[in-house]
């Protein structure tokens, strides 16, 4: 029995010695494969230079590839808007179909070849000119060198495909001068259907760039330094004989006015191939050159005229939809509120540019002419905030906020008939947004000036003693008069006697209502009487809303339709705005 227990500690012994001697001298690792050495250079080279893939990166660093033995790779690399929106299919195992056994440069990469991950997937390369795809995502650029490897960059995950994938169609875009002869040099940023990006396309010699795609709809735009396809709002359609510039007809009415001007820079391009029987279309395009003009005061004062005169004319026939055409059906509101939101910021933008232009001068005329045009942008905000309750980018309070700040320091700024314009709107906006204290100290300080007189004719009389700021033509003559005077003391009456019920002072309220019965005849004492005054200004939808005075006419519903739908291209714009309430 000793000689067994002699035994077995003898055994245990001799283990703890051999356990001692592992711990003192451990296996040593193995060294790095190949693979994992290029891998880590690729890493380094992307972290220092391509800060745009960092999270493709993150990915690649965890990535096992110690089993990998070539030091000569492929990789191509994802950027990162699409990396996180694919994190799903994009991780250590499935980013290995992103390396590409052997160096491949961009000559190397022939239409109809093949390549092979290091997960044995069999990836395929189709090639037009220089544009190169693999399984149908477009390389961006040139190769990156890495160590003994190339680097490619790609808009979007490369997805698995067993067999060659073969375009569904080709859009061929071919840009050009007005004149006719080719432009070469054009970029081209096209989107597929869902929005991904296909890549970036450069127009050749012959101002020609192939556009290869799965999707049934393809969007784009196109820029060149120093070129544009628009010229004053008008999106170019070549030129004529006498070499004045032909504009696109957008809507299709055989006319070409302010309706085809474009709401945005740059322009967007859509086709379609659903129900069409082809599977190619070439699209032309021109652009001129952006030439460096000498500014000139009066001619960008008469073009801003026209252009306001407009947004003023489209104000008024809103206004007439919305409460005096009884044809008129608040179930289509949507499409109305739409258009004019739409032309009220493209106007807007114009707006600013020739701000811009006036400003840029620094001359007392450039100066003056920059101060009237602040008072219309006022005009414009102010006229919209009362048919929408905001502005673009913020919603109700915000919107509120900018505007007081925005007309009070125009008051701060003028000491003229602009800063008693500037006055009345920031009444309105005070007014509108329940400040009715400061709607009224606005207003007093208005009517004790004594500078304007009401009159009964002034929407039918240019240089009426009413007007505030105004004198603008009527272009179609919808029933309000032949002017169209924006702010007129009639209206400053007006919210000077809400504000004062508002607040209970009804006798004020009552003066002030004499003096409007006395000036304009009024029999009755009915809010909307005084209200209908304004008719013909684009000023006085605002005031049901503020009363609570249902609106006769067609599907309105009292619940929804006192402020108007924000268009849904605006809401997916800037994410911060909500719709109004009831849409």
């Amino acid at each position: 029995m000793k000689t067994l227990a002699y035994y077995l500690l003898g055994i245990f012994s001799l283990c703890l010695l051999n356990a001692c001697s592992d711990e003192d001298n451990p296996t040593p690792e193995p060294p790095p494969s190949k693979g994992q050495e290029e891998v880590q250079k690729i890493v380094e080279v992307l972290k220092e230079s391509n800060p745009e893939v960092s999270q493709f990166v993150e990915i690649l660093e965890k990535v096992n590839v110690a089993d990998l033995t070539q030091d000569e790779l492929t990789v191509f690399v994802v950027k990162n808007k699409n990396t996180a929106s694919r994190a799903a299919v994009l991780d250590t195992a499935s980013i290995k179909n992103h390396i590409v056994k052997g160096r491949y440069a961009k000559e190397d990469l022939t239409d109809g070849s093949t390549l092979t991950s290091i997960s044995n997937e069999t990836l395929y390369v189709t090639r037009t000119e220089n544009d190169v795809q693999i399984n149908g995502v477009k390389i961006e650029g040139n190769a990156i060198p890495a160590g003994n490897s190339y680097v490619y960059v790609v808009p979007e995950v490369i997805p698995t495909a067993e067999v060659p994938l073969v375009p569904l169609h080709a859009t061929t875009i071919i840009t050009k001068l007005p004149t006719g002869e080719a432009l070469a040099g054009v970029n081209i940023e096209a989107k597929d259907g869902r929005g991904n990006l296909l890549g970036t396309f450069t127009t050749n010699e012959n101002g020609e760039a192939i556009i290869q795609h799965q999707s049934d709809t393809l969007s784009y735009v196109i820029s060149k330094e120093n070129f544009s396809n628009l010229h004053d709002g008008f999106l170019i359609a070549g030129m004529d004989e006498n070499g004045n510039l032909i504009y696109a007809d957008l809507n299709g009415d055989g006319l070409i006015n302010v309706d085809d001007k474009v709401s945005s820079d740059p322009y967007t391009y859509f086709v379609n191939y659903k129900d069409l029987p082809e599977n190619s279309l070439t699209k032309t395009h021109y652009m001129t050159e952006i030439k460096e003009e000498e500014i000139n005061v009066p001619e960008v004062e008469a073009l801003w005229k026209q252009s306001f005169e407009t947004f003023l004319t489209q104000s008024k026939n809103m206004e007439f939809s919305l409460l005096y055409d009884k044809s008129f059906d608040y179930n289509m509101i949507e499409y109305t509120s739409s258009t004019f939101w739409d032309f009220a910021y493209q106007t807007i933008d114009e707006c600013k540019k020739y701000l811009e232009q006036l400003t840029s001068l620094n001359t007392a005329e450039g100066w003056e002419a920059s101060w009237n045009l602040t008072v219309d942008l006022g005009v414009i905000q102010s006229q919209l905030f009362g048919y929408y309750g905001k502005l673009i980018p913020n919603d109700t309070q915000e919107s509120q906020e900018y505007l007081i700040y925005y007309l009070t320091d125009l008051v701060n700024t003028f000491d003229t008939e602009k800063q008693l314009a500037a006055r009345a709107l920031l009444a309105k906006i005070s007014l509108l947004s329940g400040a009715y204290d400061a709607a009224i100290q606005e207003c007093q300080y208005i009517l004790n000036t004594n500078a304007f007189v009401l009159d009964p004719q002034a929407l039918n009389n240019l240089e009426s003693k009413e007007v505030i700021w105004g004198g603008y033509k009527d272009n179609f003559g919808n029933p309000g008069g032949d002017y169209i005077h924006p702010v007129l003391l009639r209206e400053v009456y007006l919210m000077a006697a809400i504000a004062y019920s508002q607040t209970g002072r009804e006798m004020e309220v009552t003066e002030v209502k004499n003096i409007l019965n006395e000036a304009f005849s009024i029999e009755g004492a009915e809010w909307k009487d005084y209200i209908n005054l304004l008719q013909g200004t684009g000023s006085a939808y605002p005031y049901y809303r503020l009363l609570n005075i249902p609106i006769e006419q067609t599907g309105f519903n009292p619940n929804k339709h006192f402020y108007l739908p924000i268009p849904q291209t605006a809401l997916d714009t800037y994410p911060g705005m909500k719709q109004n309430s009831g849409y």
